[in-house]
């Protein structure tokens, strides 16, 4: 089993909850949910047992309609799981539990038995749209999980020094040698051209074959696609048609995704409606422009003007790239050495807000226009987050940095509210006029 951070969240909730309430690990599928819960059963509990709902019998569900008498409800539970009953102090988890509305609402009862813990599972649209009919418990704590961000990615990698050494030298401000530097920059390329889908990443490390890995993503890919698709049927929405444009705007560095490339206004119901449903399943990041980048972000966002990362960068790269046998180990190599002649800067902004996103940071962008001599020019900072109780910009770029004017005017206007600036690139750490200049690689440790 790879190491994953949530872990520590479970460990937290399981000694401050002592079974007072139950956790739910709410993202995208594929991305290790029900892995994690296992695992944490395994070695945290007397025992474990797993209710999948997407695959249990309607004796099970039946089961979930009366707990007015706790002892009968556990005995038919056992029995209609044909399994013995679990010692006092185990976890119960109750994976794809949208599946059975029924069983969230009886967590309220279930955690007040106090006999079990319990660990929740599933997909955020489908648990949304299936909450009409029931009671949401207040005790249930929720938990946010990723695809496997940079750090986890090294860990998996046996690299684990290596994360640690990059975040000392972050915290140290020191940078790496010449040599070092293009060696974690190597690496970094490789989770660019992997990601971190946890079937991805093992595939990757018992194979180093990048056509297989190719073959996993894409699997992903058709899956997500035809969620989508379902999702759209039954709202109405246009998810599908969305996901599809993305690549464009991104390999265009568009200031924000065009929503009339879809036919659509940006303040229609359709349009709110989709996005929605896209941010519930946690198959794209939103980065949402705010008009004031020295106040609450939230409270000044622009509703009309975003941006739309990939969940997972490995799964960006498989889109825009070739799919044909033999292709793939050529274009990856390529990535990977640096050899491409195409701009990364897709890529890289991608998974710049990827780790941010991993980092609980809610990054949003700004932009803005000066009246300079007659002439209207335009600005903008890719991303915004708040830290250590400033204003944090970052510039990301995928080249020699040759243009730090947003960056510079941003700092005239703001200079007292804002915090550490960033620049961030494939360049060893470094400072200068006031700036960091923080390689890719580095990004994760930013807390």
């Amino acid at each position: 089993m790879m190491k994953r951070k949530i872990y520590d969240e479970l460990l937290r909730w399981k000694r401050e909850s002592n079974g007072k309430s139950a956790v739910l690990i709410e993202g995208a599928r594929r991305i290790g949910k029900t892995a994690i819960a296992e695992y944490f059963g395994a070695n945290e509990f007397p025992a474990f047992l797993t209710i999948d709902f997407s695959k249990a019998s309607d004796d099970v569900f039946e089961v979930f309609k009366d707990l007015s008498k706790m002892e009968r409800f556990f005995e038919s539970l056992f029995l209609a799981l044909g399994t013995s009953p679990l010692p006092n102090g185990s976890l119960i988890i109750f994976d794809e539990v949208q599946f059975c509305p029924k069983a969230r609402q009886a967590i309220k009862a279930l955690v007040a038995d106090g006999r079990y813990f319990y660990l929740e599972t599933g997909s955020l649209v489908s648990i949304k749209e299936n909450t009409s009919d029931i009671l949401i418990p207040s005790e249930e704590e929720a938990l946010q999980m990723f695809p496997m961000d940079y750090e986890e990615f090294l860990w998996a990698c046996g690299l684990e020094f290596e994360a640690s050494a990059i975040v000392k030298h972050f915290q140290n401000r020191e940078g790496f040698d010449p040599s070092a530097h293009r060696a974690l920059m190597k690496t970094f390329r490789t989770y660019l051209a992997v990601g971190g889908m946890p079937k991805v990443v093992d595939t990757y490390l018992k194979t180093r074959d990048f056509y297989s890995v190719d073959k996993e993503k894409r699997k992903i890919i058709r899956l997500y696609e035809e969620d989508l698709k379902k999702i759209d049927q039954k709202y109405g929405t246009i998810c599908h048609l969305v996901w599809k444009q993305m690549p464009a705007m991104l390999s265009k560095h568009s200031t924000r995704f065009i929503v009339s490339s879809t036919d659509q206004r940006a303040d229609s119901i359709l349009f709110a409606n989709t996005m929605e449903k896209l941010i519930e399943s946690k198959t794209v990041l939103a980065v949402y422009r705010c008009t004031d980048p020295t106040g609450g972000f939230s409270l000044t966002k622009d509703a009309a003007a975003f941006k739309l990362y990939f969940n997972d960068v490995g799964l960006f790269a498989s889109i825009i790239y070739p799919s044909t046998k033999g292709d793939e180990q050529d274009i990856y190599q390529r990535l990977i050495f640096d050899k491409l002649k195409t701009n990364l800067g897709m890529l890289f902004e991608n998974v710049s807000a990827q780790m941010l996103t991993a980092n609980s940071f809610e990054p949003f962008y700004y932009s803005w226009s000066e009246e300079s001599e007659g002439k209207t020019k335009s600005y903008e900072i890719d991303f915004l987050i708040h830290r250590q109780g400033k204003t944090t910009p970052f510039e990301v770029k995928s080249r020699n940095v040759s243009n730090k004017e947003s960056l510079e005017r941003f700092r005239e206007r703001f200079k007292k509210r804002i915090g550490e600036k960033f620049i961030v690139d494939i360049k060893p750490l470094g400072f200068g006029d006031n700036l960091t200049y923080l390689p890719y690689y580095m990004l994760f440790a930013v807390r």
